[in-house]
């Protein structure tokens, strides 16, 4: 019978973990506007990226250079006067392993070229999802401790 409720225990376990929906990494977002460059960077969430590296490139006749090198603010916004005959930008910005970049045209519009990049907020932010994280790795190893007891109770 105990073998019986931990199999229940381990198959309905595995059934909650296969409906939850697949968890994404933390997404950066950015956005630009033109007279003075204006980029911002930000996590799904609304958090921003304080002291995040970002690279600016300035692309002339298909030509890419490296034209800054430097960090956002705490707030994680940069901001930088265009190069003098430069239209084109890529800009990457990145910490602890997130990453995204962000090509624009001063003469038209930007477009991130990341895939998975996306402009809803429908995300919990990011101390809600660090809270539904512990909570989900509590309730394991509640289920494992009570098999564990279980077991105990019936030797």
């Amino acid at each position: 019978m105990n073998k019986r409720i931990i199999n229940m225990l381990m198959l309905a376990l595995i059934l909650a973990m296969l409906a939850t929906p697949a968890v994404s990494a933390h997404r950066v977002y950015l956005m630009h506007q033109v007279n003075e460059v204006e980029v911002k960077a930000w996590y799904g969430g609304g958090d921003p990226i304080a002291n995040a590296e970002i690279t600016i490139y300035a692309i002339k006749d298909g030509e890419e250079e490296i034209y800054i090198e430097d960090v956002t603010d705490e707030d994680g916004m940069y901001y930088f006067s265009p190069k003098l005959g430069v239209d084109e930008y890529r800009i990457i910005v990145s910490q602890m392993g997130h990453q995204d970049e962000i090509e624009i045209d001063l003469k038209g519009e930007g477009e991130s070229t990341v895939e998975n990049n996306s402009t809803d907020d429908t995300e919990l932010p990011l101390t809600a999802n660090i809270v539904a994280g512990i909570g989900y790795i509590l309730g394991f190893a509640g289920i494992g401790l009570y098999a564990r007891a279980r077991k105990m109770q019936k030797e």
